[in-house]
């Protein structure tokens, strides 16, 4: 009986209450997907959005996510994902992957399905915890290819879950082919002059106050995270989010427009 009721309650109740929360949503939209294209009111939060982040740490101005318009309520994209998007399509960056190879750590339902477009010769999907087959289990500090393997790495906010993340750069660096590109985004704050992270912070409870999520290990700060890739061997090229689009863009696809791309090449010669 109760499997019965329950069945009622999502055919009858559940389903049509969703229904209608999304056309409310659409009524009077001032939002638009980049991806999708559907057009809404608003995205759904993060957690709760910006109002359940700490204090200390809406003080620090993290550039990276944006709790407050997280997710499309319809293809499900993220804003960080969105945002890799429109910056590729702005810097014609997916002509770079037609017969290419390409190591995609985390990877979005949204943005693989457009590189699979691209026909990359080769095309490897990677995570350590892997959500589906097609995702190969990997280590970023550990990546299992030869030396100058890959034409194209993308990292997209995967660094700061990484307790050794100059390790993870190297191993980047080290598989990337002489002018090979990485795209590597990160959330880091403006105002520290050095990361924020310490062994004592140890706890999920403390991870959330300090770092903003149970499965961060730091905060960067802007100045030691571009060391950080220079130090790595990399060539740091910054894109920066004002000179691709206005503010009335980034309100209306919801992505954070104090986030630039951080883009960066290996030289063609190096020690």
């Amino acid at each position: 009986m109760s499997s019965l009721i329950l069945k009622m309650y999502n055919t009858i109740i559940k389903k049509p209450v969703r229904n209608i929360k999304l056309i409310a949503n659409q009524i009077n939209s001032k939002r638009e997907c980049y991806i999708c294209h559907r057009r809404f009111n608003h995205f759904n939060k993060y957690q709760g959005g910006i109002k359940n982040v700490p204090l200390w740490l809406r003080k620090l101005e993290i550039v990276g996510s944006d709790p407050d318009n997280f997710k499309c309520p319809f293809c499900g994209s993220t804003d960080r994902e969105r945002h890799l998007y429109m910056y590729f399509d702005k810097l014609n960056l997916w002509e770079n992957l037609r017969d290419k190879s390409v190591l995609h750590f985390a990877p979005e339902i949204q943005l693989r399905k457009k590189i699979e477009q691209y026909a990359p010769a080769k095309y490897i999907k990677a995570d350590l915890y892997p959500s589906d087959s097609t995702i190969q289990k990997m280590d970023t500090t550990n990546i299992p290819f030869n030396n100058e393997s890959f034409d194209i790495v993308i990292c997209n906010h995967v660094l700061e879950h990484i307790p050794d993340h100059m390790k993870a750069l190297k191993e980047i660096f080290r598989i990337l082919k002489p002018n090979g590109i990485a795209i590597l985004q990160t959330p880091f704050s403006k105002l520290l002059k050095k990361n924020i992270e310490d062994e004592a912070i140890n706890t999920d409870e403390l991870r959330l106050i300090f770092y903003g999520q149970t499965d961060h290990v730091r905060v960067f700060s802007e100045p030691q995270f571009i060391q950080s890739l220079v130090t790595a061997g990399f060539i740091v090229d910054v894109k920066k989010h004002q000179d691709f689009f206005n503010d009335d863009e980034s309100y209306s696809f919801g992505v954070n427009k104090i986030e630039d791309l951080i883009k960066v090449t290996k030289p063609a010669i190096h020690n």
